[in-house]
């Protein structure tokens, strides 16, 4: 079985100097293309279902997929919960064997943020199941929520959130945003430097669609240890659908239709991989 615990990857990423490359799925397709892309680069990978994603194709179907995938993989994989705003879906996440969680309190203040996070790190009783934060709302769309983002995340916001809260990994505003980029982003490495140093926990990096390849390896070198991606995966399975409708317009079997989205999404998955450092550090 090559589910494992989301601490398990993060000690190993720390220890080994790459990212853990995390994508989103919300369907079969997404899981099996993700996985396919983690086993031909040999990488460890985390799937991960947001609450919109959960509330599309529900819980228990998504955590029921992901695990009988990784139970299959020759590659590690944790299944991790992002974006978990409800207290409710923490708790099912935990009950259908979710080996990662993330706490998104980055919308609260600074004081509730500290409660919504001590929260869920009370609810694990194992200590290897990951607990990811936030701090400093990072912009853009994450399922159908739109918000602004705020400046960076401060060095002394970080460390006082730290101290009270202890989690295993923090996501910060550092120049990303979610969804599409109406143009280049530009990820500040000193702001990842200096919160690393300062706070000795893993950075994550959300809102990885769209980021220069080379700006995702030089993020991985100022102390990123996680790297999310979503978006881009779920236009590139639409885009090979229709490219395969082009050409074959009178197509219903949706098996073939749908191997050509997978394939597009694969590769993909391969290039953030090699982007962020995890390329054959699989320890199976």
């Amino acid at each position: 079985m090559a589910l494992v615990k989301g601490n398990e990857l993060l000690r190993h990423a720390v220890k080994n100097n790459y990212a853990i490359p995390a994508f989103g799925f919300v369907n079969l397709e997404g899981a099996k293309a993700i996985i396919k892309g983690a086993e031909e680069m040999k990488s460890p990978v985390i799937l991960q279902t947001t609450q919109g994603g959960i509330d599309y194709a529900g819980q228990s179907q998504l955590a029921a997929i992901a695990i009988s995938l990784a139970k299959e993989s020759s590659v590690p994989v944790a299944l991790h919960l992002d974006h978990g705003r409800d207290f409710s879906y923490h708790e099912k996440a935990l009950e259908l064997g979710y080996t990662s969680l993330m706490i998104d309190g980055s919308t609260l203040p600074l004081k509730d943020n500290i409660k919504a996070t001590l929260k869920v790190l009370e609810l694990r009783k194992d200590k290897d199941i990951m607990v990811e934060a936030e701090l400093g709302l990072i912009g853009g769309k994450e399922d159908d929520i739109s918000e602004e983002g705020s400046e960076y995340t401060t060095v002394e916001e970080a460390v006082e959130f730290i101290n009270a809260t202890h989690p295993d990994a923090l996501a910060i505003a550092l120049g990303t945003a979610h969804g599409f980029y109406t143009k280049e982003p530009k990820v500040n490495y000193d702001v990842i430097k200096k919160i690393r140093k300062a706070t000795n926990t893993p950075i994550v990096l959300h809102g990885g669609t769209g980021v220069p390849l080379s700006q995702l390896t030089k993020a991985v070198k100022a102390g990123v240890s996680k790297a999310n991606f979503a978006s881009e995966l779920k236009q590139e399975l639409i885009n090979g659908i229709m490219d395969y409708m082009k050409e074959n317009p009178k197509a219903y079997d949706i098996r073939k239709i749908f191997k050509v989205g997978i394939d597009y999404q694969v590769k993909v998955v391969k290039e953030k991989i090699k982007a962020v450092g995890s390329k054959n550090k699989s320890w199976l």
